[in-house]
C-alpha cells in the first residue's frame, strides 16, 4: 500500500478507504477494514474462468466486470470478485469517462449477480459474512464457488433473504434459467492447466541403416 494503514486514526470512512493503493484484496465494512488474501493461481484461473463462461451466454444489455468496489451503505464498500450489471450506455459527452472505464465505486443498486470464488485455504468472510451484507443491499443473485470442493451455489433475494436457488458439485454442471441462462462446467472451471508439450532436441539428419554383409572366417570357404 502507498499508505500505512497503521497512519489512519478513528473509522475507516469510504472517502478514506479509496486513497488506499491496493490490489482489491481490501475492503471496509462499518468503518472497519477487511483485508483479503492474496490470489492465488488456482483461483485466479478458476474467477477467469468464470468471466468467461458468464460472458459468453450474457444477453445484451448486460455486462461481466471485476474487481471494483461495490458499495453496499454508509463507508461499507466490499470487492466481489465479479459482478454483472446493465452495460454502460452508448451515449455519453467528450468529459465522461470512456464506455470501459471501471467506476470509482459502484452502487449497490447496479449489481444483478455477484460472483465470489473461493477455495480450502481462504474465504470464510466470503461464504457468509459478505453474502449477508449483499442480501441486506438487496442483490438480487449471489453465485458462489468453491474451486477446491468443486461445488457452486446460487442464491436469489427473497424477502429480504437470501434462499438457495441451485447447487452443483464435483464433476456436476451448474444450471440456472435466471436472470439469465448459464451453465458452468466444474470439472472444466477448476481444472488445472494442461502442462505445456515437452520439447525434444533438435533433431539431426536421419540415421541411414547400413546392410550387414557377412564375412568369412579365416580358412573356412564357402
Amino acid at each position: 500500500m502507498e499508505r500505512s494503514i497503521f497512519d489512519h486514526e478513528g473509522p475507516w470512512t469510504e472517502a478514506a478507504y479509496l486513497t488506499l493503493k491496493h490490489d482489491g484484496r481490501v475492503e471496509v465494512v462499518d468503518g472497519t477494514l477487511l483485508i483479503g488474501p492474496n490470489a492465488r493461481p488456482r483461483r485466479a484461473r478458476a474467477i477467469e474462468r468464470v468471466r468467461a463462461a458468464v460472458a459468453a451466454v450474457l444477453p445484451d444489455g448486460l455486462v461481466v466486470r471485476g474487481p471494483v468496489p461495490l458499495r453496499l451503505g454508509l463507508d461499507c464498500v466490499l470487492v466481489p470478485d465479479l459482478i454483472v450489471t446493465a452495460a454502460p450506455t452508448e451515449e455519453r459527452t467528450g468529459d465522461e469517462p470512456a464506455e470501459d472505464a471501471e467506476p470509482v465505486v459502484l452502487d449497490a443498486a447496479a449489481a444483478l449477480l455477484v460472483i465470489e470464488v473461493v477455495g480450502s485455504d481462504h474465504g470464510a468472510a466470503d461464504r457468509s459474512f459478505k453474502l449477508q451484507l449483499y442480501a441486506r443491499s438487496r442483490i438480487p443473485y449471489s453465485l458462489l464457488l468453491d474451486h477446491d470442493g468443486p461445488f457452486a451455489v446460487v442464491d436469489m433475494i427473497i424477502g429480504g433473504r437470501y434462499h438457495e436457488y441451485a447447487r452443483a458439485g464435483g464433476d456436476e454442471t451448474l444450471l440456472i434459467e435466471e436472470p439469465f441462462r448459464l451453465e458452468l462446467d466444474l470439472a472444466e472451471i477448476t481444472a488445472p492447466d494442461s502442462a505445456p508439450p515437452a520439447t525434444s532436441p533438435a533433431e539431426g539428419p536421419p540415421t541411414q541403416t547400413l546392410p550387414v554383409i557377412p564375412t568369412e572366417e579365416p580358412g573356412v570357404k564357402a
